[in-house]
């Protein structure tokens, strides 16, 4: 499951500890030693996850998660607490102070990482209808595993050309889509759904080639398939990685 993390701790070992039993090929972390620095890291990222430690100097975790929400209430991130911290409050209390989830030290490797991947994959699935406003993480966006793959062998530079190469090529056939709608062509709607769904998979546009497998099986099953308002989601998904790829891709 392709995920982006941000760990917020002060201690140097909790932060490498936590590395260690995340780090894998489908996932990139983040690692901040204080809440400012948290908090700045989230104008240029939109992370799945915030690990966040409770007792720090300046800004500690209550504080830290409670900017997070205010000033970043539009991002899907999930925050749980990763703490010490006695349970004077209870896990109960911690969720009401608005924290997702709460996990206490010393964490088990196992049990934790099956956690994390439960809570991250039942986040996912509750909002995975596409009825309602986008709000995606970077992660979901486009793909970790397949930028590291295309960073092997290509330079940063020469990847941003081929997501503009993408952009442009998918601008035009989307128009072209939205024309064979209003005639009904279908002939010509699925073979731009596809072309359109090999080049997202393959530049790990995930979000994209699952909704256009989507609409492919709707046509090809369905007797009638409200194809405006698919192409009106899909135009949505598109727009939002229009506006949102360059930064990402400038960051990984």
């Amino acid at each position: 499951m392709s995920r982006k993390i941000l760990i917020v701790d002060d201690n140097d070992i909790n932060r490498q500890y936590l590395r260690s039993i995340l780090s894998d090929e489908d996932t990139e972390l983040l690692l901040a030693s204080s809440g400012s620095m948290a908090v700045k890291f989230l104008e240029e990222h939109i992370p799945d996850i915030i690990l966040m430690d409770i007792q720090m100097p300046e800004m500690n975790g209550f504080e830290c998660m409670r900017i997070i929400k205010t000033k970043y209430a539009h991002y899907p991130t999930l925050i749980f607490a990763v703490t010490g911290f006695p349970d004077d409050f209870g896990n109960s209390s911690f969720k009401e102070l608005g924290f997702d989830e709460l996990f206490l030290k010393p964490i088990k490797a196992d049990v934790f990482k099956e956690q994390i991947r439960n809570l991250l994959q039942a986040s996912r699935a509750q909002k995975s209808s596409y009825n309602h406003p986008l709000n995606l993480s970077d992660a979901e966006l486009i793909e970790i595993k397949t930028l590291k793959e295309l960073g092997e062998y290509a330079s940063k530079d020469e990847l941003l050309e081929i997501y503009k190469e993408f952009e442009a090529e998918t601008t035009l056939e989307l128009k072209q889509l939205e024309s064979h709608i209003k005639s009904n062509n279908f002939e010509e709607i699925l073979s731009i759904l596809h072309t359109i769904k090999g080049n997202s998979a393959s530049l790990g546009i995930t979000t994209i080639a699952k909704f256009v497998e989507e609409i492919e099986s709707e046509i090809k099953n369905a007797k009638k398939v409200d194809l405006e308002n698919y192409f009106r989601v899909l135009l949505d998904l598109y727009t939002y990685f229009e506006s949102n790829y360059e930064r990402i891709l400038n960051l990984n």
